[in-house]
This record gives C-alpha cells, structure tokens and sequence, in this order.
C-alpha cells in the first residue's frame, strides 16, 4: 500500500511536469558582455535571471542568450571575475537584446559563486542557523547548536556528550556533511558525538526527511551540512577571533580563525582556523559529577585556486578530544546498579564537593583527520564537471574502570574511510529541465583487535574488523515553471561487507554481506504570493544495518550498556512524506511541517526483558543494562511549528513547537527512546543600535507518556521547565554576548540522556562570549 502511493505520487508529480512543459513559451533574451569603456569582451561571465535556477554563459566572442522564456518582469544580473556584479530589470514580451558593460574591480581574486535558488533539495522542509542565532551557540557542541532548530532534540550521555535527532532518529540515519565531505566515524553509538569543530561552520543547515537520492543510503531522517564560508576574493588579511567561558564545568574556549589571499598570484586563497577548549566536572542542580571534564583540540587549513573556467580546493581539519564518562555509570554488581537506577541522587562517590578538570577512567579519546580535494571545471558545451575526493581517518578510544589488580582493555577502533563523487551539473536541457548527475563510491576499514584486516587477535572486542564498499549512481532534475518548482530524483546504490573476528572460543570467523537498493524522490514547490508557499515531498529511502547491529556483543564502556547484535537483520526501507506551508509577512513569520514516515524494518536497541522482567548482565567489568538489536515495522509521524511576530518596531515574540509519534505497527505498541513534546518561546527586545539586544525564554518539556510497561529500566522522567536569558552588543570590531541556561538552577532528567538512569542533568550555567573581528 505504502509502495503503491509513492509510486502515484511520483507518476502525478511527472504528469504535471509534463502538463507543464506544454505551454508555450517563446520569448528569447540575448546579448554582448564586455569592458567598460575598452569594450573587450568578457568571455565566461556568469548571466542568470535572479531568483530561478535559468544562467548561462558569455562565450569566446561575449555572447549570451536565453531562449524559450515566458513573458514576464525579471531581474537579469551579469558577474565575473575582476568584475563588478550588474543587475538590470528586464521585461520580456517577445526578444530583447540587453548588453552589459562591466567595471573592473580591484583585488577579486575568484569567481564569484551564483545563487538564485540552491540547486538542491527545494522541496523539503529546513532549518538553518546563521548570523547572530549561530554566534549565540559558540562554544558548545554541533549537537546543543543544532538544538535551536526546530525538529532537532540531542540524544545525551551525561551533559558533555550529545549527537543531534532529526524527527526523532539519529545516528546512523542522520548524515553529517562536514564541508561537504559524509562524516564517517564510529558514530553508531548513543555517546559517539560528531567529530567535528562548530567553529569551522559560517552556516548550518538542517535538512530534514529522507535525502538518499543526492547524498546516498542512510539519509532516512535527513541530513546535516556544517558549511564554512567561501574563501576570501581578497588579498587583504582579516578575519575572527571569538572566545567564551562558561560558570558550569567552568569551562573555557578560545577559537581563531584568519584568511586572505596571495597578490603574486591572482585567484589564490587560504584560511587557518584552531579551536582550543577545556571544562571540568559538570554540576547539576544539587551536586557535581564526577569524572565530567573535557579536553579539546582542533585545527583546520583550505587552500584554493579559482579561475573562471576552473579550479580546486584542499581542506584538511583535526579534531582531537578527550572525554570523561561520570564514574557513576560503572557499577561493580546487579544489586547496586538496580540501587543506583533507582536512586533520586547518585552515591556520595561520584559527587565530589569541589569539581577538578582530571579527566580519569572512564574516558573516550578520540582524534579525526579528514583531508578533502575538490576540483571543478565548466565545459562550454556540457555544464560544470566537480570531482571530489576525500580520506577519513578517526581512532577512538574507549577506557573502562580498572577492577581490583585488573587494568582492563580498552576499546579501540580504527576506522579508515576514502570516498569520491564525480558530479555533472548540466547545462538546461531544451531550456526546461535543469539537474546533475553523478557518481559515487566509499571503501572503509575498521581495525578493532588487530593491526591486519583479516587476522583478529582478540576475541572480546565489540565488534569485528570489517571493510566495507559502496557505490551509487543518481540523477536529479528540476523544472521551474512560474510559481511552480518540480524536483524529481533516482538513486541505486549497493553495499558490500566483510566482518573478521573470533568468536569467544577463538574460531575465526568471515561473513560476507550484501545489500543493493533503489532511492527516489519527487517533490514540488508552489509559490502562491509573495507572502505564501508550499513545499511537498514523497521519497523512498533506506538503510543496511551496520556491523554494530550485526555483530555487537559485549560492553560498550561510554554508553555503560551491554549490547548484543543480531546477524539476521534485513535493509531498513522508508517511505516518507513531507509537507511544509510557509507565510511571511513584514510582521509576521510562520512555518508549518508536518510528516509521516514508514519505515519497514526498523533497527533499534531494545532493553532486554525475559517474562517482562528487565534484564542486566554481570560481567568482570561490573554490571551494564542489557539491550538487544532488533527489528520491527515502524511509523513516525510528527510536527514541526516555528512562528515570529513582530509586535512593535524592537520587540518581538517567537515560538517553536515539535511532536514525534512513534509506534511499532505490527505490534501496536510505543518505540522507546523518542523525543518528548517541546514548546519553546522567546521574547526578544532589539535596541537597534550597535546590534544590542536582550531576550528572554523558556522550553516546556513534556513527560514521554507513550512508553510500554517494562519497556525500559526506568520510567521516563516528569516534565520540566527551563528559563534562559541573552544579551548581546556590537562595540566596534567586538562583539559581547552573555547567556545564562536554566536560570533557576532545576534539577531535572531529560528523557533522551542515558544517564538519567544514574544522575540528573546540568543546572545553572552563565556563559560570557567574546568576538573580535579583525
């Protein structure tokens, strides 16, 4: 049923498209680029027609047409490099001939990038964070920034470690794009945080709902992209320092970046960006938790070369940090692990009166190297030809609690990830479709007992070396017809694996997996006014199950939780459907989404329960939770809500509000570990000088009603209310923000922390941030 509405959904969507094309359109818009005042012409200046995704070309001889165009009022804007950008109002009834004349323009070093509309994913829902929102967020984690955003909550583990949830899935269903570049890391698990520095992004951008036909498999809640700013077109060196300290953990970091370009050689750019951070142990409302620092190193450099026609990029970033787990989460036996659950305060042990920035067993430590090419060239007669390629290298480390004389083993992963994408976006096609094409590959290896792929050492690893490879080719085409845009896509990718390991009893062992399927989408964008629009989007995406649900057995120390995989299980297959009506007025701003999304065969990590008594195991290394992969057929279905007015001229008001609702359909019962009702509001007074502004707001948290009996070791927590305050102003080059969360020091448990099972989550925090541009 599900299958067979997708499929209408796309058949109607290219029946429109077609319906569309039919009506005539015979206008054709031409003329001559060249130099003002010399008048030599501009080979390869960019011409598009603003707010469309309709450009073109100057050629050898400066010339450049339009053909096929319906009448109408445009803007028509003409840019180069060296040049200054010219727009010109144009309106069109029949032919007409518009030349331009360019200025030079001193110290432009690169082309200038075109936008009208973002060539990808027009119809789906998102959200973005930029400016003085992004800049409010500095110095927490990818996953508390992305909070901001409507849709997005954190799955925790204690308060210094969180991975974003997009519509209530995370992890290996949410893709990371970091500069461009899917992050891979051994990011499966609950409390295996994105490796990646924030203060790298000048943007980012939440898309939300299934996106495997541009991005590839996985992609079934949606996809993250942390996007730092172009490179400089100036030789002149500038750039930023921000700085931000914060009273819980008393934690401290200093972030800096700077750019420019290189004057004996025209359209060459650089940036250098470093990041350092360190914090102590964390204090919730009442107490603080021992064994809570954490310790962060970073760096990144771009270099680039730009021309009209052509040119490439490198990029390499580090990220380097170590993260304490609250020594509480280890207990020795069952009976005290049930006391710890049950208990409203952690023991007397792990609550230290004064906190330290000792950084102690259990611990992560973690280091990722990326390093990315990025080469593109435009053929005159074919469109714009990208290549990129990129090697991943990220080891972790994960250190338990010695036990007695025992200083036991810890877990160590060494995964290595190299991937490439050949992309062509194409010149339009009869003036009516515009789109890419492309190709991409990934070979990973992942090192876990040994120093050879095939030769385990050691049997008490959590999961095996494994290699995998992936490949997938996709077509996406658009076509925009007045207040309509049409996006359709397909995608086939296919997945390989080999796992190598030992059983306990030392027998080796070799499994071969292989998974191939086909992603679509089809989507439409409808423009009503200038105050209204929709968005609607169907898509078929899926998901093989990772060697962790495979072949997990054994502790997984940062999670404090035994996990047992389950070889048998089959792709995750989802078909999701999104709607997004928008309404912005000069006072008023409001988005509605809602979704739906089927998911057959949904992988998920079930608390152990024999009789409908909860299960923990008991091993050398203490007691753990017991938790089980599983699979069944799921629907999650949701909302999302933003809205601002502007209710005088300095004062406005803004509301955000999400819902997810999750159920096993075979079953009729209630997932586990989906995110609570979320109200936030917020009132802002803007003082409209220097950039000063003071707000003030709240996040109602529902209780997580829509739970089973016996469905988790704990039930889940009461509702809670946090109250935060901001302030902020601009003096000169320096910008002051000051931040105070949970204002009256609650002491609460979020449902999505894993440990809440032990502790409460973080009280009071006044953070105090500096910016200096330069």
């Amino acid at each position: 049923m599900k299958k067979s509405f997708l499929i209408f959904c796309l058949i109607l969507l290219f029946t429109f498209s077609v319906d569309a094309q039919k009506q005539t359109c015979n206008c054709t818009l031409q003329g001559v680029v060249h130099e003002k005042d010399i008048h030599q012409v501009v080979a390869g200046a960019v011409i598009y027609i603003k707010g469309t995704n309709i450009a073109t070309f100057a050629d050898a001889k400066g010339k450049y047409s339009f053909k096929n165009l319906c009448k109408g009022n445009y803007i028509l804007v003409c840019q180069a490099v060296g040049f200054q950008k010219v727009e010109v109002p144009v309106s069109l009834s029949n032919e007409h001939q518009e030349d331009f004349s360019l200025e030079d323009k001193d110290e432009h070093l690169q082309e200038v990038v075109v936008s009208g509309k973002k060539m990808e994913n027009v119809t789906q829902a998102k959200g973005i964070l930029e400016g003085e929102a992004l800049d409010q967020t500095r110095g927490q984690s990818l996953g508390e920034s992305l909070k901001s955003i409507t849709g997005v909550t954190t799955l925790q583990t204690g308060s210094s470690i969180s991975k974003p949830i997009i519509h209530g899935m995370h992890s290996n269903r949410v893709l990371i794009l970091n500069n461009g570049i899917r992050q891979e890391g051994q990011q499966w698990g609950s409390e295996h945080a994105p490796e990646i520095d924030p203060f790298v992004a000048k943007k980012l951008t939440v898309i939300k709902g299934a996106a495997g036909v541009r991005y590839g498999s996985d992609a079934i809640a949606g996809v993250i992209m942390v996007e730092p700013a172009p490179l400089p077109d100036s030789v002149k060196i500038h750039g930023e320092i921000n700085s931000a300290a914060f009273t819980n953990g008393r934690m401290g970091v200093i972030s800096g970046i700077a750019e420019g370009g290189v004057s004996a050689i025209k359209g060459l750019a650089w940036r250098v960006q470093g990041t350092y951070k360190r914090g102590g142990d964390i204090k919730t409302a009442n107490y603080y938790m021992a064994n809570t620092g954490v310790q962060e190193r970073n760096f990144s450099v771009a270099l680039g070369y730009n021309k009209i026609h052509y040119g490439t990029e490198m990029f390499f970033s580090y990220f380097d940090t170590q993260l304490g787990i609250f020594a509480g989460s280890h207990i020795g036996n069952t009976t005290d692990l049930q006391n710890a659950i049950n208990s409203s305060k952690p023991n007397e042990a792990y609550t230290p009166a004064e906190p330290s920035y000792n950084i102690n067993r259990p611990n992560q430590d973690l280091a990722h190297h990326l390093i990315k090419l990025k080469s593109f060239a435009i053929v005159d007669k074919l469109g714009k030809i990208t290549l990129t390629l990129a090697r991943q290298y990220d080891w972790r480390l994960e250190y338990d609690v010695p036990r007695g004389n025992r200083n036991l083993n810890t877990l160590n992963f060494k995964l290595t990830t190299y991937t490439g994408e050949l992309l062509l976006e194409h010149k339009p096609l009869f003036n009516i479709f515009s789109g890419s094409v492309g190709i991409s590959g990934m070979y990973q290896e992942n090192l876990s007992s040994s120093y050879e792929l095939t030769k385990p050492l050691v049997n008490t690893v959590l999961i095996p070396n494994y290699q995998v490879s992936t490949g997938g080719l996709f077509v996406i085409e658009r076509y925009l017809k007045k207040r309509w845009e049409f996006e359709t896509g397909l995608r086939y990718d296919f997945r390989n694996a080999q796992a190598y390991g030992l059983t306990f009893t030392n027998q080796a062992y070799n499994n071969s997996f292989t998974f191939n399927n086909f992603s679509a989408t089809a989507g439409t964008t409808y423009t009503l006014n200038d105050h209204i629009d929709f968005k609607f989007n169907a898509a078929l995406a899926w998901r093989a199950p990772n060697m962790n649900e495979l072949f997990s057995d054994g502790i997984h120390h940062g999670a404090a939780a035994y996990e047992k995989g389950n070889i048998n299980l089959q792709p995750e297959v989802a078909h999701n459907l999104n709607f997004t009506a928008n309404y912005s007025s000069e006072k008023l701003n409001i988005e509605l989404s809602p979704y739906l999304n089927f998911i057959d065969d949904f992988i998920y990590l079930k608390p152990r329960s024999v009789d409908g008594v909860l299960q923990s195991v008991l091993t050398v290394r203490g007691a753990f939770p017991a938790f089980d992969y599983t699979q069944v057929n799921a629907r999650f279905a949701g909302l999302d809500v933003s809205a601002t007015y502007q209710i005088t001229e300095k004062i406005s008001l803004s509301e955000k509000y999400s819902m997810v609702r999750a159920k096993d359909i075979l079953n009729n019962q209630y997932m586990v570990n989906i995110p609570s009702d979320r109200l936030e509001s917020s009132l802002k007074y803007d003082f409209k000088k220097q950039g000063a502004f003071i707000s003030i707001g709240n996040a109602l948290v529902a209780r997580q009603t829509r739970v089973e009996a016996n469905s988790d070791f704990l039930a889940p927590p009461p509702a809670y209310s946090l109250w935060k305050a901001d302030a902020g102003i601009n003096i000169s080059k320096v910008s002051l923000g000051l931040s105070v969360s949970n204002a009256f020091n609650v002491a609460y448990r979020e449902y999505l922390n894993r440990f809440r099972y032990f502790t409460d989550d973080m009280g009071r925090n006044i953070s105090v941030r500096v910016k200096y541009l330069f």
